[in-house]
């Protein structure tokens, strides 16, 4: 049997994969970047199995090596916000993890439900307001004339983003009564 860091570093490392090859199997690609993907997926379920941490560290993977591999470079500020914090932020959802955990234990399988759908908004929402500040401060020259550009960068962030939560936390809930086992550490 693996130890607990051992199996904690495993997997991270597993779950960071997973989101960076759902990152590149696009359901729907925006014209000036940013897609509909699963994503998300891994980096909740790791935050609600491990906690905030763990889940921000498997974003971060995440977005570092989506970056390498084909992300765009403006500035550092701008690879930042799209890429580093975006991704990162997503594991908030992982401030639910106790109460997530401890509604599987007791079987309380609406209280998991909610726990994931808290979560997985909290993940997305910051991994929307990371791409809306990028937006705003990196890419105004895309807004329509007479648009607000603020206007411009939370519809166009928010046209994927939020599917991409949305989802998310639906796979999440179906593994969760598919699956209850995987996220109580053995």
């Amino acid at each position: 049997m693996m130890t607990t860091k051992v199996q904690l570093l495993t997997e991270t490392a597993i779950m960071s994969a997973l989101a960076i090859v759902f990152n590149y199997l696009v359901l729907f690609q925006m014209p000036q970047g940013g897609s509909v993907s699963l994503t998300f997926v891994p980096i909740i379920l790791l935050s609600l199995k491990y906690g905030l941490l763990t889940g921000s560290i498997s974003g971060l993977i995440t977005g570092v090596i989506s970056l390498v591999f084909g992300g765009y470079f403006l500035n550092p500020i701008q690879v930042l916000f799209d890429y580093i914090l975006a991704f990162a932020l997503i594991g908030l959802a992982g401030i639910f993890s106790a109460q997530f955990k401890k509604a599987l234990k007791q079987k309380q399988s609406k209280k998991a439900g909610f726990t994931v759908i808290m979560g997985g908004l909290v993940g997305g929402i910051f991994s929307l307001i990371s791409h809306f500040l990028a937006g705003i401060f990196f890419y105004q020259s895309f807004a329509p004339e007479g648009q607000p550009v603020w206007l411009y960068s939370l519809v166009y962030n928010s046209s994927y983003v939020i599917p991409d939560t949305i989802l998310a936390i639906i796979i999440v809930l179906i593994l969760i009564n598919r699956i209850p086992s995987f996220f109580i550490k053995s």
